[in-house]
């Protein structure tokens, strides 16, 4: 069933107890909590956008066949929702939101329960201002030194946040998609030992390169995403021998990135490669070493230094070509 109310749920959709799929992407419904989703104890699946997630109340672990849950706003819902989620062990895809520090414990120690998990969704508050301030000064071309100095002085995210997410025990070892959102540094150690992922997506994440050493040990990843800020680095290496499965990379509003390097024997399955809002000004280098690549997409306000000389190493085996600036 599709919503198309204008932001606020109707009380009587509590009386639809036969209630397999509420999709809310199609509109903004969600400004108000859904009080009565325990009422819906046959729903299955509820989507929402993520740019506009739902608040639910208290309930939510009554919903035993529910398999679809995203997104959630955690910091907006019942505090009890947190610890509910674990009764939920049909659940194949969920996305929440929001994630504060007071959540981390509970939340990271409930998702070991998801056995039937496949798809998982993370995105987390922390540092607010400083993530505004990241975002604020990565777009600005010479932003003030001591601004930047202030910036770069912080290491890492609170050592709480990294330690808990360390310390997930043993994550749901059928995970085949997970996105991480939110200003972490270092990817979890766990990942690593996540064999079955084939989608993953970053964004602020502020990784550095050894981030992209655990995601290329990955043996089955297909698809990559790097979206805004969630790699600082000026360069960006795939090396030899590694990213064995990959099809798809899309990178996003990656403002410090200036070259992607393309190592001989990287990437043998490699097809797509998306940039978007991205200025390489050292260009992209090793081209030539991507034999299967298919189609190369450059939109919005992306700039390659030595776009001819990538055309012209792809030889006769030039892939597609697309170039969107509206």
């Amino acid at each position: 069933m599709p919503l198309f109310y204008d932001g606020v749920i109707p009380k009587s959709l509590g009386n639809l107890r036969g209630l397999q799929t509420l999709d809310a992407r199609q509109q903004f419904v969600f400004r108000h909590w859904f009080t009565n989703v325990a009422k819906l104890q046959n729903l299955r699946r509820l989507f929402t956008l993520k740019d506009n997630p739902v608040a639910i109340s208290k309930g939510i672990g009554n919903l035993k066949e529910l398999q679809v849950l995203k997104w959630v706003d955690i910091e907006r819902s019942h505090p009890r929702v947190v610890e509910e989620l674990p009764q939920l062990q049909q659940l194949r895809k969920l996305g929440v939101l929001r994630l504060r520090r007071e959540h981390y414990e509970k939340f990271f120690a409930s998702i070991r329960e998801f056995n039937s998990l496949r798809s998982l969704g993370i995105g987390i508050v922390e540092l607010e201002s400083l993530k505004a301030a990241a975002g604020f000064l990565d777009s600005v071309p010479s932003p003030p030194k001591h601004l930047q100095s202030i910036l770069d002085s912080v290491p890492s995210p609170p050592k709480h946040l990294q330690s808990i997410l360390d310390s997930v025990p043993s994550p749901p070892k059928h995970l085949q998609s997970i996105q991480l959102e939110g200003w972490i540094r270092k990817l979890p150690a766990w990942v690593s030992s996540l064999c079955n992922l084939t989608k993953v997506t970053l964004a602020r994440t502020r990784l550095h390169d050894d981030a992209i050493v655990v995601l290329q040990q990955l043996p089955n990843l297909l698809l990559l995403r790097l979206q805004e800020h969630s790699y600082v680095g000026a360069k960006l290496t795939f090396r030899s021998a590694k990213f064995s499965k990959l099809k798809q990379l899309y990178i996003n509003e990656l403002n410090g990135l200036e070259e992607l390097v393309f190592e001989e024997g990287t990437l043998p399955e490699f097809q797509t490669l998306g940039i978007r809002w991205c200025e390489l000004k050292s260009g992209i280098s090793g081209a030539e070493h991507l034999p299967k690549l298919e189609k190369l997409v450059l939109e919005y306000k992306v700039y390659v230094a030595n776009l001819e000389e990538v055309q012209r190493q792809l030889g006769e085996h030039r892939p597609a070509l697309e170039i969107v600036d509206p």
